[in-house]
């Protein structure tokens, strides 16, 4: 059965169209003559998809399509310079649909890392500012305020009274 897929490949591409060589022609018209389900799917091929085209007479192509086909082909062939062929290398590196949910996930961490270290910090700061508040108002009174003449005691004595 392998075989025949191999013959009924090649009866649909080359052998319809007359483009094999002597042998692999031969060989193919002899495994028809022995095989009725391939000599069945080779009329089948021919009569539906090669005789209609037989009948086709061949028309002129415009030299416009012509000339806009050699254009294309040109441009393709045109190499870019050197800076947009490393651009380009570097998009399809950078667009790789396998790598965007790694660069994502990259970006998340450091922006959430950032925004908790700062937050860290500026805990920190407010802790140290009323630390520093809290002792500068338990403290002892320092000696100018000791010798004026309200004797307060101590520094949230003074400050509200």
């Amino acid at each position: 059965m392998k075989k025949c897929d191999y013959y009924k490949d090649l009866i649909l591409t080359d052998y319809i169209d007359g483009q094999l060589d002597k042998i692999t022609a031969e060989s193919i018209e002899s495994h028809l003559l022995d095989c009725s389900d391939c000599r069945l799917f080779f009329k089948e091929v021919k009569n539906n998809t090669a005789l209609p085209f037989n009948q086709v007479s061949a028309q002129p192509i415009p030299t416009e399509l012509w000339d806009t086909i050699r254009q294309n082909i040109e441009n393709e062939n045109q190499s870019p310079g050197p800076l947009w062929g490393f651009l380009d290398k570097l998009k399809g590196l950078l667009v790789l649909p396998r790598l965007v949910p790694v660069f994502a996930s990259l970006v998340l961490m450091i922006l959430v890392g950032s925004v908790t270290f700062n937050t860290m910090q500026i805990k920190q700061a407010q802790a140290k500012d009323q630390g520093e508040y809290l002792v500068s108002l338990l403290s002892p009174a320092d000696s100018s305020t000791a010798t004026d003449s309200n004797d307060t005691g101590s520094a949230i004595e003074h400050y509200f009274l």
